[in-house]
C-alpha cells in the first residue's frame, strides 16, 4: 500500500461534529463531484478510485441530507486494474446546490464553511481525501499536493493551508492546478492538521532514520574525498622526494627537509595531523601543521627546480 493511501485510509476514520462534516462534504462536492441531468432527472455524482473514500462521502450524505444514492463502478482502463468509483445523489439535489452555492458563490459558501479552525482542518482533510497524494518519506524527495481543475479552489485550499503556517505553492498541472508543500516538516504538520496523528509518527520515524543514513554518508563521502585527497598529495610528495634523492646527494639536502623526507616515506599514507604526532616521536620535537606543510613546499620546489635543471 502506497503512503498516500495509507494516509487516507486513517484520514476516513477521524471523527466529526455538524459543522466539520459540512466541510469535509463542501470539499468532496467542490472537488470531486459532478452535476449532470440524466432522464430529465438532476444528479450528482461523487466519483474516486478508493472504496474507503467513497464509503466517507456516503457516510456524509445519508447523515446530513437523508438523501437517495446508487453506488456504480467503472473500469480507468485495461492497464489500471484500479476502478473508479462513483456515488451517484439521486434526491435532494437541487437542495445540496443551493446549500453549497455549487453554480453561484462556491468559494464564498466554502468560506463560510469554514469559519473555525476545526471547519478548516476537516475541509482540507477531505481536500486531500479527493485529490490529494504524498510521497512515501523513503523516496528522494518530499511532496504533498491537492489537485483542482479550478484556479479559484486552488487558491482557496492553499489559503485554509496557509492558515496553518504551511507555506503552500501553487503551480499548473495538466488540466488543472495544484497546490503543494515541498518542506518535510510542513508534510508533518498538514499531516497533524488533517488529524493523521498515525501516519505522522510514520512519516517522521522514516524521514529520521532516512536524514540520518544521509547525513552518515554525507560524513562518509566527506571521509573519502579526504583520503583520496591526503593519497594524491603524499603520492605525489614521494615523486618529489624520489627526485631530490636521485639527483642530489644526501649530505647536500637540507637536515630539516631530509628529516621530513623519511618521515613520509615511512608514512607514506597518513595526513599532515598525523605526521605532526609521527615526527615529534621520532625526533623528540614538536613541530606544526603549517610547519610541516612549509618544509614539504620546500621539497616541491626543490624537485621542480632539479626537474627545470635549476640546481647545480
Amino acid at each position: 500500500m502506497s503512503f498516500a493511501r495509507t494516509v487516507k485510509e486513517e484520514l476516513v476514520t477521524v471523527p466529526v461534529e455538524l459543522e466539520e462534516q459540512l466541510a469535509e462534504f463542501s470539499a468532496f462536492l467542490n472537488l470531486n463531484t459532478d452535476f449532470h441531468i440524466e432522464s430529465k432527472l438532476k444528479m450528482l455524482d461523487f466519483k474516486t478510485n478508493n472504496p474507503t473514500v467513497a464509503r466517507r462521502f456516503l457516510q456524509l450524505v445519508r447523515t446530513l441530507y437523508q438523501a437517495d444514492t446508487s453506488l456504480i463502478t467503472q473500469k480507468q482502463n485495461k492497464l489500471k486494474q484500479r476502478q473508479t468509483v462513483i456515488i451517484r445523489i439521486q434526491s435532494k439535489v437541487e437542495d445540496i446546490i443551493n446549500e453549497h452555492g455549487m453554480f453561484d458563490n462556491p468559494i464564498e459558501n466554502q468560506e463560510l464553511t469554514t469559519q473555525s479552525p476545526e471547519a478548516k482542518r476537516a475541509y482540507l482533510r477531505a481536500a486531500f481525501l479527493s485529490s490529494g497524494s504524498v510521497n512515501h518519506p523513503k523516496t528522494a524527495e518530499y511532496h504533498l499536493e491537492i489537485f483542482s481543475k479550478s484556479s479559484e479552489q486552488i487558491v482557496f485550499i492553499q489559503q485554509l493551508m496557509n492558515y496553518f503556517d504551511l507555506n503552500a505553492k501553487i503551480t499548473n498541472r495538466r488540466q488543472g492546478f495544484i497546490v503543494y508543500l515541498k518542506d518535510a516538516e510542513h508534510i508533518s504538520n498538514f499531516l497533524q492538521v488533517a488529524g493523521a496523528q498515525n501516519s505522522l509518527f510514520q512519516f517522521e520515524d522514516i524521514r529520521i532514520k532516512r536524514d540520518f543514513n544521509n547525513s552518515i554518508n554525507r560524513v562518509m563521502n566527506c571521509e573519502i574525498a579526504n583520503e583520496k585527497k591526503v593519497f594524491i598529495a603524499a603520492n605525489e610528495q614521494l615523486q618529489d622526494i624520489e627526485t631530490i634523492e636521485k639527483f642530489i646527494p644526501e649530505h647536500h639536502i637540507d637536515e630539516k627537509m631530509k628529516m621530513v623526507m623519511n618521515l613520509r616515506k615511512e608514512y607514506f599514507e597518513s595526513s599532515l595531523a598525523d605526521l605532526t604526532v609521527f615526527y615529534e616521536e621520532r625526533y623528540g620535537e614538536s613541530i606544526s601543521k603549517s610547519g610541516l606543510n612549509h618544509r614539504l613546499i620546500k621539497i616541491r620546489q626543490l624537485a621542480e627546480q632539479i626537474k627545470e635543471g635549476r640546481t647545480s
